[in-house]
């Protein structure tokens, strides 16, 4: 709820009459859990959580941090997954004579991600529709 209050409050989106702002949900989040008790909580990092479900739906946890970190680095533009993870697709030569190389993440890198995520989807699915029937 705090992202979607920095997108509302950058975009100057203010949702229906009927709805709450992000911050207002926010707030109504927080005291839920106080009046259960639960201690404010951190912010769930996505590598952490990936290396608690890996073991539940039968994979190694290393395995899929160290698939997800390539993948991680390219969404959010770092430098070294180019170095490391990258297969060049094409060279535009610039009026300076200098190359601009286009990277794609390597399939060899990203097949694995992509099977991972599909086993956990999977393994949520099946968590899901259990606790669905058991209701």
């Amino acid at each position: 709820m705090r992202n979607r209050q920095q997108h509302e409050t950058d975009t100057g989106h203010h949702p229906s009459q009927t709805g709450m702002t992000g911050a207002q949900r926010r707030a109504e989040i927080r005291a839920l859990a106080d009046q259960i008790g639960l201690a404010p909580l951190t912010r769930p990092g996505t590598h952490q959580i990936l290396l608690t479900a890996a073991p539940a739906a039968g994979l190694t946890a290393v395995k899929v941090g160290a698939a997800w970190r390539p993948a991680s680095g390219f969404a959010h533009g770092r430098y070294w997954p180019n170095l490391r993870a990258s297969q060049p697709r094409a060279a535009v030569p610039g009026a300076d004579g200098v190359h601009t190389v286009a990277l794609i993440i390597d399939e060899d890198q990203h097949r694995p991600v992509a099977e991972y995520c599909r086993v956990m989807l999977r393994q949520l699915q099946e968590h899901y529709q259990a606790r669905a029937q058991a209701r």
